[in-house]
């Protein structure tokens, strides 16, 4: 599927430029740049408090099924015990176990949800600086060069990097590359 976005896109670039030599494509990557925000420790903190909070109460909800388990184990130690009741506890540890995975699941749909609410104000942000760039500096459309194997550029000149450009209007520094690393982004825009 990825080939045939990328065979696509490249027919679509290709078309573009030879329709018109002034549409210019230019490229960054919106993750390196979103990563790179102040605002992303204190996010990020924010979302492992949150999962804590989660955490605890799953472990909570565990230890109580844990509990029923032990309790209904001792029950069947016993010869008196009637099977009427070793049901009942089965059914309790059922439906404590049906409303365990129940909670789990909602706990991770709401920490995405957390985090979604979290980022896309980020996202936006940069989404606009990218916009501002690309119209200031003729650009007819940005692509993004992606941090793995999410982008979709493979090749392309140095002054087409537009993300020196967007750190600049979001008043960020740029990350510095470690020694003998790769920058976070790379660095270039005119």
């Amino acid at each position: 599927m990825n080939r045939k976005l990328l065979l696509a896109t490249s027919l679509f670039l290709m078309a573009m430029t030879a329709w018109s030599q002034e549409f210019k494509v230019g490229y960054t990557s919106i993750d390196a740049i979103v990563f790179s925000m102040p605002e992303i420790p204190q996010i990020n903190a924010d979302l492992q408090v949150y999962q804590k909070q989660l955490a605890s109460q799953v472990e909570s909800k565990q230890k109580t099924i844990d509990a029923k388990i032990a309790e209904y184990q001792k029950l069947a130690q016993q010869p008196t015990v009637s099977p009427t009741v070793m049901q009942e506890k089965e059914t309790e540890i059922r439906k404590l176990q049906a409303d365990f995975a129940n909670f789990s699941q909602k706990a991770d749909e709401s920490l995405s949800n957390k985090s979604n609410n979290l980022f896309n104000p980020i996202y936006v942000k940069v989404q606009n600086a990218i916009e501002e760039v690309r119209k200031e500096k003729g650009y007819g459309m940005i692509l993004n060069a992606g941090t793995d194997t999410g982008g979709i550029v493979l090749a392309a000149r140095e002054e087409d990097n537009i993300t020196k450009a967007v750190f600049e209007k979001l008043g960020v520094p740029m990350p510095v590359a470690p020694e003998g690393g790769a920058p976070a982004a790379k660095s270039g825009g005119n």
